[in-house]
């Protein structure tokens, strides 16, 4: 079968069976699955589900310490545009909103490395990913174990009982940056470097909201959102840090380890 006639069975699968809850850590109803139009991201993704948790979250419970549990719940605040032009368009309430990109392998299709960077962007781009493959890729990849070290739910179509089965579950989200700061790392950096009379907390605080602002802008220019705006916490926070005059010369930092190493030898590393 082609990749549309797939498509379209996953999403009768899951629209009729209980199955849809079991792929996700969240729960939500088979009649609450929404297709989106892929024309919205540049058909970059063959399939993006929407999904309506099963429990609705109050606004009331999103605190800070919801938020650190819950990663789509937090990932609204990174990916706020999109998840606001979905919720505008099919009146969902935003915090029940889960999305889900899939990437449909269907005999007819070809498995090679394109499919590393399909996953990669659809991690960077929704959190997540998720692969459906059908029966002759399935039995391909469980011959040589290789769905075990991918980081993706990956689900294989079985021809004898028209159903989806999971092969591979991968539970991680990744609602920011990989490239998190940890604060005890931090700390231990500077001591090291003799800075004295510093604020860690603020510190810390100051270069995760650098750090979050900078995912933004970045995740809004991957959906080609031209109408980005700013909370108005982040425009104080932008006001207050644009108030610093302080360059970083690169070249200098380049040429001071150069000149740091130029007496190694190659034999030191060989030893």
């Amino acid at each position: 079968m082609n990749e549309i006639e797939l498509k379209n069975k996953f999403i009768n699968y899951i629209k009729s069976n209980n199955f849809a809850s079991s792929f996700l850590s969240q729960n939500f109803k088979p009649n609450n699955v929404i297709e989106i139009k892929n024309e919205a991201l540049n058909k970059k993704f063959d399939l993006v589900l929407a999904l309506i948790k099963t429990k609705e979250i109050k606004t009331n419970e999103i605190k800070d310490k919801y938020i650190e549990i819950d990663e789509d719940i937090k990932s609204i605040f990174f990916r706020n545009l999109l998840h606001q032009s979905i919720s505008n368009k099919y009146k969902i309430k935003i915090q029940n909103l889960i999305l889900c990109p899939i990437e449909i392998k269907s005999d007819k299709d070809k498995l090679d490395k394109r499919l590393a960077n399909q996953i990669i962007e659809a991690i960077l781009t929704f959190g997540r990913s998720i692969i459906i493959l059908d029966t002759k890729h399935s039995k391909k990849i469980k011959n040589n174990e290789f769905f075990k070290i991918i980081p993706s739910t990956i689900l294989e179509y079985v021809i004898e009982g028209e159903e989806f089965v999971i092969l591979n579950k991968y539970n991680r989200i990744f609602s920011d940056s990989l490239l998190n700061i940890n604060k005890i790392n931090l700390i231990r950096t500077l001591e090291r470097s003799n800075i004295v009379d510093i604020n860690y907390n603020n510190l810390y605080r100051n270069l995760r909201n650098i750090q979050k602002i900078n995912q933004k802008l970045i995740y809004n220019q991957i959906f080609n959102y031209n109408s980005f705006s700013l909370f108005d916490d982040e425009i104080k926070f932008i006001k207050d840090f644009s108030c610093i005059n302080q360059r970083i010369s690169l070249k200098k930092e380049i040429i001071n380890l150069v000149k740091e190493s130029k007496n190694y030898k190659i034999t030191e590393f060989l030893k």
